[in-house]
Formats: C-alpha cells, sequence, structure tokens
C-alpha cells in the first residue's frame, strides 16, 4: 500500500524517479523497491521523500482496517529524529482515503534541559500545549511562557516558536494542532 502510494503521488506530479532521486539523494533503485513494496523505508526515508513530493508524512502512514478512527495504545506512532531531544507519539487516527482528521493531538517527551530543536519552527494551525509534569518553556518569538504541570497555552497560527525543558528530568505534555499539519511543512 504505501509503495502505490509513493508511486501515485510521484506520477500525479509529473516526477520522475530520477528527479526523486536526486531531490531524496536515495539510489533510484531504492525508490523503485519502495515503489513495488520490497523495502520498508525508515521514518527519516518517509520524510525525504514526503518533503520531495511536497507532501505530509502522514499520507504514508497507514490507518486500522475499515476506516477505524481508533488509536490503540499498542499502534501509537512514535516519532523522533536520530540524537533528537523529543519524541512525538500520535494519538490522532492517520488519514486514510475515506477520512481526513481536521485535528491532530500529539503526546511529548522531551528530554531535560533541551529544546525540542535547533530553529524555532512556524506552521499554519493553532497549537495548544499542555503540560503534564514539570516545567517547560514556551518561546514565541521573544516572550518565554513559563507552564508547570496542568497549565496550557495557544500559539497562534504561524508564530515562530520553540520549547524548553528547564528540568533535570523528561517532560510530557500534550499538543493539539488545529487544523491538522505535519512536521515536513513546518519550515525549520
Amino acid at each position: 500500500m504505501l509503495g502505490e502510494q509513493v508511486r501515485y503521488i510521484r506520477k500525479n506530479r509529473n516526477i520522475t524517479l530520477k528527479e526523486l532521486a536526486q531531490q531524496t539523494d536515495l539510489s533510484i533503485g531504492y525508490l523503485s523497491q519502495i515503489e513495488r513494496n520490497l523495502a520498508d523505508p525508515s521514518l527519516s526515508t518517509l520524510r525525504r521523500i514526503s518533503s520531495a513530493l511536497d507532501v505530509p508524512t502522514y499520507l504514508f502512514m497507514e490507518n486500522e482496517p475499515n476506516g477505524n478512527l481508533t488509536t490503540r495504545t499498542e499502534n501509537i506512532i512514535t516519532l523522533s529524529q536520530p540524537q533528537s531531544n523529543i519524541r512525538y507519539h500520535l494519538l490522532s487516527p492517520m488519514p486514510s482515503d475515506t477520512f481526513v482528521p481536521q485535528s491532530l493531538v500529539i503526546r511529548y517527551d522531551i528530554d531535560p534541559l533541551s529544546f525540542d530543536g535547533e530553529r524555532p519552527v512556524i506552521h499554519p494551525s493553532e497549537e495548544i500545549i499542555v503540560v503534564e509534569n514539570g516545567d517547560l518553556d514556551v518561546i514565541i518569538g521573544s516572550d518565554t511562557i513559563r507552564l508547570h504541570a496542568g497549565d496550557s497555552t495557544l500559539i497562534r497560527s504561524n508564530l515562530p516558536h520553540t520549547i524548553y525543558n528547564p528540568n533535570d528530568h523528561v517532560v510530557s505534555g500534550f499538543a493539539v494542532f488545529s487544523p491538522a499539519v505535519w512536521f515536513p511543512q513546518n519550515r525549520r
């Protein structure tokens, strides 16, 4: 299914395998194997492909069969990059051919004394950040908001922002994006 999605989007955008290979720094053979479902790409590979095709990564992630919109604990997708200080656990169901959720709910875990990224993120959605434990600094432009366990804040769309864990332990919480966005679109 994943391979067919990649091939369909690539062909729909009139991009050849050679062009996609050049844009992603992946070999034509490997991309061909992905499209024929002979290789299971890593999350970082999916991000490279989705960025080159200008589509959200979640379009390549599978939902439960029969349109079930329930996310079970054992099926939660966890995203992080190598040597990343934050992990995102996707709680919303993934979009399918028949349904695209209008909001995205994630649970995050951010390592002690760490930022969520090297640069501020900007996205076209409102984001509500809720802190479950510890303290968290939400930096919006030049303003810093200190949140404590149970606190929340709303970040307006298109404002550069980052989060920082000033604690010596992992901080967890939730973030809600409305409308739903995903990270290849976030101009980090």
